[in-house]
């Protein structure tokens, strides 16, 4: 969770994918750093609560458990916060531009989505593979790097649709005190929309498991309470991974006609920052 300053990045819209990943890196990694510090400090908030909580409230607090769930877990607690939600009023000058353009908005989508995954995605891997080499499990590891990789672009895309429908400019902390009034806009709606990620996005995550902890129950030998065999494990992989992949272009579809369907409303609320 972080409250960037709201910066006047250029408003040229790039006319590739590529031109405008490199354009989101260079807003990932200029002050205030709001993705990398995110990113880092759930990273960290993660492993304390898997490592330090009793395992009564380690087993209510995460739904996947043992070695290798690790990495997956890791992974869905590092894209959540507000870089995965809030895209619109983060960089609100270019979305407002891009309003008028499915493809350029699309396109913005997808290399915000990127960005976020590659600070995540490939360090969670790795961590998969030292686990995996320890635990000499590489069926496994190669299914839980397969998860890591491919299961969070539905998750992205889904959960970009609270910042479509309730973005908000991420104004400095000490300024949204200060223009406190009204209330219930510049304060509590704020306040709901930076917690909101820490629920969402783990629930969307699950739900794309969700067929894949049935068919476990179902079919495994000793079912979500035993180990599951290399074929249980990757039939249960392959069906969330494919989920997520239905969920990635059904997500950036909608997020378009969310948008365009609010296009009046979302201008002139990215178009002023006071407005919280």
């Amino acid at each position: 969770m972080s409250e960037a300053v709201t910066g006047d990045s250029t408003r040229a819209l790039p006319d590739t994918l590529p031109r405008t990943v490199r354009l989101e890196f260079g807003r990932a990694f200029h002050p205030p750093y709001e993705a990398p510090v995110v990113v880092a400090v759930n990273g960290v908030l993660m492993c304390a609560c898997w490592f330090l909580l009793p395992p009564h409230w380690k087993n209510a607090l995460f739904s996947l458990h043992g070695s290798l769930a690790f990495a997956m877990v890791l992974a869905g607690w590092m894209f959540s916060d507000v870089p995965a939600t809030n895209l619109l009023g983060a960089d609100a000058a270019r979305t407002a531009d891009a309003l008028d353009d499915p493809v350029v908005f699309r396109r913005l989508m997808y290399a915000k989505n990127v960005v976020l995954w590659v600070l995540v995605a490939p360090l969670c891997s790795v961590i998969a593979v030292g686990i995996g080499v320890a635990a000499h499990d590489y069926v496994a590891m190669i299914l839980s790097i397969l998860a890591i990789c491919v299961m969070p672009f539905g998750t992205l895309a889904l959960s970009a649709w609270l910042g479509i429908w309730f973005p908000y400019h991420p104004i400095p902390i000490s300024l949204r005190w200060r223009r406190r009034s009204p209330w219930r806009h510049m304060i509590v709606r704020w306040c709901t929309l930076i917690l909101t990620p820490y629920g969402l996005v783990p629930v969307l995550s699950v739900a794309f498991l969700v067929p894949s902890l049935l068919l476990w129950s179902a079919f495994a030998q000793h079912g979500l309470d035993g180990k599951l065999s290399d074929a249980e494990f990757a039939w249960g992989i392959l069906v969330a991974c494919g989920l997520s992949m239905l969920g990635t272009i059904a997500g950036h579809r909608m997020s378009w006609r969310f948008a365009r369907r609010r296009r009046t409303a979302l201008a002139a609320y990215l178009a002023d920052p006071t407005r919280g």
